[in-house]
């Protein structure tokens, strides 16, 4: 079986080496990087499964990083930070990360979050005898590339994006909570992180919903959660 290739991106050698040592116990190929300015052309270069990455970096910034890479890849990314503001979160969320943890951490829970992220959605997804081009409108979803389009035009969506799109399209109609939600996606608790869910919607709509402040796919059920609507 091909081992699966994780980048970290990450300026201090003791965590960098900490985190890799865990990684390759757990059978993973690790390709590291120093420096925010050099990670790009890492990514594009070797397309790792997935990206742990730093938030402050020499040259260029996680935050930049991450919105560079998610022009050309929908890999798990993985921001680790020894920043706990909840601005900092939302940011690198919103920028398309698909995690967050804050230094210090376990490096065993940092594993148990990598094979979390990397966890294909079929698992617990829509049965297999699903067509895999699903179409509703101006919307086109392809379970098998794990692309999607609007109106022809592809757009790129994040691995836990698409992830969490996929999921509720398996089940059209039917409302989850942000606690369910998080656990199918993230295959954890989520401790009452609500935010982490917000903001994976808010981008999705963004990038699937012609309207976003007035979405027709993913609709939100006040004081549950949410659920997709055969528009």
């Amino acid at each position: 079986m091909t081992k699966q290739t994780i980048l970290i991106i990450e300026d201090d050698l003791e965590i960098r080496n900490v985190i890799q040592m865990y990684l390759i116990r757990h059978s993973f190929e690790v390709a590291v990087a120093e420096r925010g300015d050099l990670a790009v052309a890492m990514v594009q270069s070797i397309r790792p499964d997935l990206i742990i990455l730093d938030v402050l970096l020499p040259g260029k910034d996680g935050f930049e990083v991450c919105k560079e890479v998610r022009e050309f890849t929908s890999a798990p990314i993985l921001f680790l930070s020894c920043k706990k503001e909840e601005q900092d979160k939302i940011t690198a969320l919103g920028l398309g990360g698909d995690d967050y943890m804050t230094k210090p951490f376990s490096p065993n829970e940092l594993v148990a979050r990598v094979k979390a992220n990397l966890r294909r959605p079929y698992l617990t997804g829509a049965p297999q005898e699903h067509p895999s081009v699903l179409r509703f409108g101006p919307l086109q979803i392809d379970v098998l590339s794990r692309t999607v389009k609007v109106n022809q035009i592809e757009v790129t969506l994040s691995k836990k994006e698409f992830d969490l799109l996929k999921f509720l399209v398996s089940r059209p109609g039917q409302t989850f909570s942000h606690e369910e939600l998080f656990r199918e996606i993230w295959g954890q608790e989520s401790f009452n992180d609500t935010r982490t869910i917000i903001v994976h919607v808010s981008n999705l709509r963004k990038k699937i919903e012609l309207d976003p402040s007035n979405p027709q796919y993913i609709i939100n059920v006040h004081g549950v959660g949410y659920k997709f609507v055969l528009a």
